[in-house]
């Protein structure tokens, strides 16, 4: 090129050669001098573009180009720093004469694509540029990249397909153009040329894990599951069939491949069969079934384990860990009869804490709770605290008492398990919850207050203990610490509809921060929109705005919520107590309402309901015997 070689020109413009005669040469054509003024205005530009001075080394070699419109340099120096500050539509006409006046140069080609593809967006013309490159430059693979790119976005399989066999027949032995190629090539369903690759590395790795993982995903691609199958097995067997964060990803696909229940039978047929993979594959089941899936899925891997359960039992049908892991599958699933029963066989090979315990579990999801108790109570007059199932077992008594509203006896095993254990927060915020129950709120409030700086690591431990704290501050009358404690839960968690909704009721109850308080009560209504508390809130806000009507139509949805809560809950659940005072509250809001409507007849209903849930509230029983004698008389609407 004419500009990046004047020098070496004027050197040899001084050498003279020696005189041959009895040589004839033929005349070669001079090459026209540069225009000196294109040649400054180029070097003008260089020294430009090296400062960074993009704009200005373009308006020289514009002006360059007028003095010599013959120079492939001067244009490919000007399309590359079009290009460089993004003016690509520009940029096209330069890069395109640069390669028109220089065929061969690879670097003004690239520019010409680089400008099509950004500029005017003609792929088709930047197709051709690549194509041409990829003549020029056969061992440069950048260009088979850009078409496969090009190819792969416009879904042109075929010629996407062939890109991706230049690059392999260029790659050579190189594992990353390698496994690039594989990718593609499983991206466009071409499984067979990945499994081919897959294959020709493992041959030369025969340890490389990721390698075989990918070459089974491709056999699982191409519906080739028994090879899969057996490329997974063969990378668990050589990790000793173990679990680990490595081995995670081949266990999901041989539990995959085995929920489908030939391949599983398949397996469990085999002569010799493989015990240890078995072994695992049932543990590993288990953990699906009890893992965070879908519920079909979860049934699935349920009935799987199961299965694979029952194939060991044949063969072993005295193995207590065998029968021990079905009793909880079966538990799990929801069968406690079935359970109980299997861990009895598991205790006859020798009794177990874990077993004794199984068969309570198996009561209690029978609501059997005297026999569920009776053996919670045996286990736990043995029980020391070290004990391994020692939390359990305390657990589990005091949740039983509690389904039976015996609070005083789960608050006594509570206590017990505080006194043994100090530092157990669980204990403790379970023994605060059972002076919730009771509406000992102060006892409560001594007993969250220390919690809230011994549950901070734990943010689902911390909204439980701020929601309760909060609740009993205002039911002791101290209404801006409650306020600061359940500002400070919607902090750390927004979404709490309950602490939204109780701080919306408390400002609402004072009728204070009306408009606040509606748009707390909406947000726990967004998340929990048949919540009977939320409807009853909202309602009571539209009253205290005066709203009567829209208050009226809210606390109808929250009496119906209510009501029909209340008539499926088990007469001896705590939650009970809970849903008649809300009655009787939301009738009492209801009533009030209907008397600022001057519906007297309903209002004097909505109260009598209300007495029928809290007969001891004076206040209410004044509300209703002061209404006016003529009520019943009063439009029934």
């Amino acid at each position: 090129m004419r500009y990046t070689s004047i020098l070496l020109l004027a050197l040899l413009a001084g050498c003279v050669t020696a005189q041959q005669p009895q040589i004839t040469l033929r005349a070669i054509p001079k090459k026209t001098a540069p225009d000196p003024r294109a040649v400054t205005h180029f070097l003008r530009a260089r020294f430009a573009e090296t400062a960074g001075q993009r704009d200005h080394a373009i308006d020289e070699l514009q002006v360059a180009v007028q003095y010599d419109s013959t120079s492939a340099t001067l244009y490919g120096a000007l399309a590359r720093n079009l290009n460089a500050v993004r003016r690509f539509q520009a940029a096209v006409e330069p890069a395109r004469r640069a390669v028109r006046l220089n065929p061969k140069n690879v670097p003004n080609r690239w520019l010409y694509y680089h400008a099509l593809i950004r500029g005017p967006r003609d792929t088709t013309a930047a197709i051709d540029q690549l194509n041409a490159i990829a003549r020029l430059a056969p061992a440069d693979l950048t260009a088979h990249h850009h078409l496969l790119q090009i190819y792969s976005t416009r879904g042109q399989r075929a010629q996407a397909i062939a890109a991706l066999d230049s690059i392999v027949a260029i790659a050579g032995h190189d594992a990353r153009a390698k496994l690039f190629a594989a990718e593609n090539y499983n991206r466009q369903r071409a499984f067979d040329k990945a499994a081919r690759i897959y294959g020709e590395m493992l041959e030369s790795e025969p340890d490389n894990a990721d390698i075989s993982f990918k070459l089974g995903i491709t056999h699982l691609s191409r519906a080739d599951t028994l090879s899969a199958e057996q490329n997974f097995r063969h990378l668990i067997a050589r990790q000793d069939y173990t679990v680990t964060e490595q081995t995670v990803p081949v266990w999901v696909q041989l539990v995959h491949i085995y929920s489908r229940e030939r391949h599983l039978n398949r397996l469990l047929e085999e002569t010799p069969g493989d015990a240890r993979l078995i072994n695992r594959l049932g543990q590993v089941l288990i953990r699906m079934a009890r893992g965070r899936h879908e519920r079909d899925e979860k049934v699935l891997f349920a009935n799987r384990a199961e299965r694979v359960l029952d194939h060991q039992l044949q063969s072993d049908p005295e193995n207590q860990p065998l029968l021990g892991a079905k009793a909880r599958l079966l538990l799990d699933t929801n069968r406690p009869a079935d359970a109980r029963k299997t861990y009895r066989l598991a205790n006859l090979q020798g009794e177990k804490i874990e077993y004794h315990l199984g068969i309570a579990q198996s009561y209690r999801a029978e609501e059997n709770w005297a026999s569920a108790q009776q053996i919670l109570e045996q286990l736990h007059r043995d029980a020391r605290p070290k004990d391994r199932y020692y939390d359990q077992i305390a657990f589990d008594l005091a949740r039983v008492y509690l389904r039976q509203n015996e609070i005083a006896h789960a608050r006594a095993v509570y206590q017990q398990a505080v006194d043994a254990k100090p530092e157990h927060a669980g204990f403790r915020y379970e023994l605060a919850r059972t002076y919730l129950f009771d509406r000992n709120w102060e006892q409560a409030v001594s007993l969250l207050e220390p919690l809230v700086n011994d549950t901070e690591d734990n943010p689902a431990f911390l909204d439980a203990v701020l929601f309760d704290l909060g609740r009993s501050l205002e039911r002791v009358g101290q209404f801006e610490r409650a306020v600061a404690i359940f500002q400070r839960l919607l902090v750390l968690n927004e979404d709490h509809a309950e602490a939204s909704n109780y701080l919306g009721y408390m400002l609402a109850e004072r009728g204070e921060r009306l408009v606040e308080a509606k748009k707390l009560i909406e947000r726990a209504l967004k998340i929990d929109p048949e919540n009977g508390a939320y409807l009853d809130s909202l309602g009571w806000v539209h009253y205290q705005l005066k709203q009567y009507d829209d208050a009226m139509r809210w606390l109808d949805r929250a009496l119906a919520v209510e009501e029909e809560a209340l008539r499926r809950a088990d007469p001896n659940s705590p939650s009970v107590e809970g849903l008649r005072e809300n009655l009787a509250v939301i009738h009492e809001h209801a009533g009030d309402a209907a008397q600022k409507m001057g519906n007297l007849a309903r209002a004097s209903r909505h109260y009598e309901r209300a007495l029928e849930f809290d007969p001891d509230n004076q206040t209410l029983r004044e509300k209703f015997n002061n209404l006016s004698k003529d009520a019943s008389s009063s439009d029934p609407q």
